[in-house]
């Protein structure tokens, strides 16, 4: 396929990431630094949408295998979350004057209609390299370029939205301001996928009658996807909880907020040069090892930020390189054995796009906000003690020596237990044929 169909399909990752890690990043300390809203609740704002979202998103991809258009059957959804996302996303940040339990009923309310919309579009836009090309090494392509655009995504989320945000006096109106920006950052990337796919084959499904149960008994007995999924679940904690404790240890334990910028951009800077060589050693050592190595270097990294106290400033530049080398294979090469999975019928003989890509979608989406429940615990174990904005509180050292192993060691190690199930994933280039491009 042409290479601008490759490059807009990718560009669509540009929301759905921007969407993962803003929140990831600040709504947590968004909802206990200016809201006034305890740790503890705070976590089950950030987990409840998601888990909504696990219950609504495999419907999502069954309504999509049975939609019928001239559009195909994936992009009509896509516009809907492009139409409706920016808006609930700038609204979450809105800064309403309330405080606490209901600063955190408000959040809550427009943080799972936001999580609905995106679903609207990530769900069907996972599932398109596996139905629109048959070559094992072009779905590759495809994720590299959206790896690519993961990156810059996580430019705007991880980098340029801090900076917004800390560009005000003002707490309320730097979040306000910040959610704008990323609204319309959230509006153009999805509506040029939407337009830019155009030109990709549009498969048309057989139609399906089966309820959600049957599909998605049938979807794990897929035996490649039911050992894949849990891997990349593991692989979504980590990174989930990891991104969520940034601005806790650049702000109390490296005692400088605008560290959390330059972290993430010696993150982001790797993750985007580096997809093509990931891309490359999958060729060479096939998808599942080149994974293992991704998340080898992730924990290795993870481990590094965890000396934080000892060898300061460069060894937390260093050791965000290495997340970032890791996090890049750890984004690009599930999606693309995901792809694998789509583009292979089940045990029954069935192609089901739609829900594969519906449940690892709202898997993805619950284990990242598994990974910022997990940081919430770490803070609300150690003693970590909420404040409303402009008010400073300094913490215990049980409460710094919680956030710093919760954001660093916790994620080390369970990104490496995500080799445990890709030990069992057998779908490589030698089983399904390939061509060489």
């Amino acid at each position: 396929m042409p290479r601008s169909v490759h490059a807009w399909y990718g560009s669509g990752a540009v929301a759905t990431s921007v969407f993962n890690t803003v929140p990831g990043l600040l709504l947590l300390i968004y909802l206990t630094d200016s809201l006034s809203v305890s740790p503890a609740l705070a976590g089950i704002v950030v987990f409840l949408p998601k888990l909504v979202d696990l219950l609504v998103s495999p419907y999502i991809g069954i309504w999509s295998d049975r939609t019928r258009s001239s559009w195909g059957p994936r992009r009509p959804w896509m516009l809907a979350g492009a139409l409706t996302l920016p808006v609930l996303f700038a609204a979450v940040f809105a800064g309403p004057p309330l405080q606490g339990d209901a600063a955190a009923g408000y959040v809550a309310l427009l943080f799972v209609a936001a999580a609905l919309a995106a679903s609207m579009f990530q769900v069907p836009h996972t599932a398109m390299p596996g139905e629109i090309t048959d070559d094992y090494h072009e779905r590759s392509t495809f994720n590299t370029w959206r790896t690519a655009f993961v990156g810059l995504a996580l430019l705007l989320g991880g980098a340029a939205a801090p900076v917004i945000q800390s560009s005000f006096d003002d707490d309320a109106t730097g979040y306000r301001v910040m959610g704008l920006a990323m609204g319309a950052v959230l509006l153009a990337a999805m509506l040029g996928s939407v337009a830019g796919t155009r030109r990709a084959p549009r498969p048309v499904f057989g139609h399906r009658t089966e309820g959600l149960l049957p599909q998605l008994r049938a979807a794990f007995g897929h035996r490649h996807f039911r050992v894949l999924f849990p891997a990349h679940l593991l692989m979504a904690v980590a990174s989930g909880t990891m991104v969520a404790g940034v601005p806790y240890v650049t702000a109390n334990v490296m005692g400088e907020p605008a560290y959390t910028s330059i972290l993430m951009m010696c993150v982001l800077v790797p993750l985007m040069v580096t997809a093509p060589l990931w891309k490359r050693l999958s060729v060479r050592v096939d998808k599942r090892a080149a994974a293992g190595y991704a998340a080898g270097v992730f924990a290795l990294g993870g481990l590094g930020l965890l000396l934080i106290p000892v060898w300061g400033v460069p060894g937390a530049v260093l050791s965000s390189v290495l997340v970032g080398v890791g996090l890049s294979g750890t984004h690009l090469l599930p999606a693309s054995m995901l792809a694998d999975c789509l583009a292979t019928p089940s045990e029954s003989g069935q192609r089901q796009g739609g829900v594969l890509s519906g449940v690892w979608t709202s898997g993805e989406a619950m284990a990242q906000a598994v990974g910022t429940g997990l940081l919430s615990l770490s803070l609300a174990v150690s003693g970590y003690v909420e404040s409303g904005a402009g008010e400073t509180v300094r913490q215990s050292d049980e409460a710094l020596r919680g956030m710093l192993v919760g954001s660093t060691l916790v994620p080390a190690a369970i990104m490496l237990s995500c080799l445990v199930p890709l030990a069992f994933y057998r779908l490589t280039a030698a089983g399904v044929g390939t061509r060489r491009t």
